[in-house]
């Protein structure tokens, strides 16, 4: 990581980063954004999302993208003397993160209740599927599983009502982010410097992270179940609203309200709609919600998607060209506002990298190698020579 950036918000911040995947990672990289120095700790065999899907030489998108700019360490914790290792460095850092499956990190002599012992002002962060207590405790969490069991399939059916996973890790970024806000509202409450403020042990779990996150959706299942309502139909809270094909692509197009309604129509050339009683209000437009898109799709077909941005634009209409992620990428407003830094990542080459809002003018390095730091992070963190070779000959630390 490069600080080419003044007052960065975590400068001077040290993070020790044991997770793996995804979870745990991202919030590191999320801390790292704003000004923290991240370690990433990997065992031998490293991170295990180093070989999930679109992986070369040992990176995964996964790994690249929640992991670029940190440096890398390697450590094999499953020897007493690594485990010493990352005790003595975690003794030197304001944060850990870790996402063990419960127990596993105070088995290893690197929970909360030891580490704190020698770093009064830790603030740790235990990343789960479902906690320390209840009936799932020692199930396997993964970001489709959450998906399943809280909902968010169902959420996500489709107009046949068959449940759909989401395409995204939305779980596991969505803990993620909360995670890294904890640990922002700890690290406020430590500054205080009041008694009682110093370290904290957080804890976020993808269960409860899943619940937060469908709290409107909940609610309103919730409310049609207090009622005797059926529940809502898959489809649009308002018509039109959908993608619809023109001449030469795609177009997303929601009329929200009456008023945009009107200019909708307007601006398509239905200007009959306006006056028809049918579609007068959002339910009777619901209602007619075949009838509307059908109309819709016949007039967008009629000209280009750059000319119907010019006059939905124009109008007021709340519309979006539907990109691939190139197109993403080579679109001007993601061009200008410098969204994506250019990492170049060894045996790969130069990708793209998303920055963390508030951060686009940051330089993110690479993702690290298993170990590639190994040697300077041990240096940094009061390590002697002698001793880092004999970690190094015994295997304690790998360096590549």
């Amino acid at each position: 990581m490069s600080t080419n950036v003044e007052g960065l918000l975590l400068e001077g911040l040290k993070v020790l980063d044991l997770s793996q995947g995804i979870a745990g990672p991202y919030c590191a990289s999320i801390l790292l954004q704003q000004g923290a120095d991240v370690v990433k700790v990997e065992p031998p065999a490293g991170d295990w999302a180093r070989g999930t899907r679109g992986a070369r030489d040992g990176f995964s998108p996964v790994v690249i993208a929640y992991n670029a700019g940190k440096r890398g360490l390697c450590i094999d914790a499953g020897k007493p003397d690594g485990r010493a290792v990352l005790a003595r460095i975690a003794a030197q850092v304001d944060i850990v993160i870790q996402n063990f499956r419960p127990g596993v990190a105070d088995r290893l002599g690197l929970g909360y209740d030891t580490l704190k012992q020698h770093n009064p002002g830790l603030i740790y962060l235990s990343i789960s599927g479902f906690g320390t207590e209840g009936p799932y405790v020692k199930l396997p969490a993964t970001d489709g599983v959450m998906q399943a069991m809280t909902g968010m399939m169902v959420a996500n059916r489709d107009a046949d009502g068959t449940p759909r996973r989401i395409g995204l890790y939305l779980a596991d970024i969505a803990a993620a982010m909360y995670g890294s806000q904890l640990i922002s509202a700890a690290l406020y409450r430590r500054a205080l410097g009041k008694p009682g403020t110093g370290g904290r042990h957080l804890q976020v779990t993808l269960l409860e992270t899943c619940a937060a996150l469908q709290a409107c959706n909940i609610l309103e299942s919730a409310m049609q179940n207090a009622s005797g309502q059926a529940p809502a139909a898959a489809g649009p809270p308002t018509a039109p609203s959908g993608i619809f094909r023109t001449a030469d692509g795609l177009l997303m197009l929601s009329a929200l309200d009456d008023a945009m309604f009107e200019r909708t129509a307007k601006a398509i050339g239905r200007t009959d709609w306006i006056s028809d009683s049918r579609f007068s209000t959002t339910a009777l437009r619901l209602a007619a919600l075949d009838e509307l898109h059908a109309g819709v799709a016949e007039q967008l077909a009629l000209a280009s998607t750059a000319q119907w941005q010019t006059r939905l634009t124009e109008a007021d209409v709340l519309h979006g060209r539907v990109n691939n992620y190139a197109e993403f990428l080579a679109d001007p407003a993601t061009v200008q506002a410098g969204l994506f830094a250019p990492v170049e990542q060894a045996g790969i080459g130069v990708m793209p990298a998303a920055r963390h809002p508030d951060s686009v003018r940051m330089t993110l390095g690479a993702a690290p190698a298993i170990g590639e730091h190994t040697v300077d992070i041990l240096q940094q963190f009061g390590y002697a020579a002698h001793e880092i070779d004999d970690l190094l000959q015994r295997k304690i630390a790998i360096a590549r």
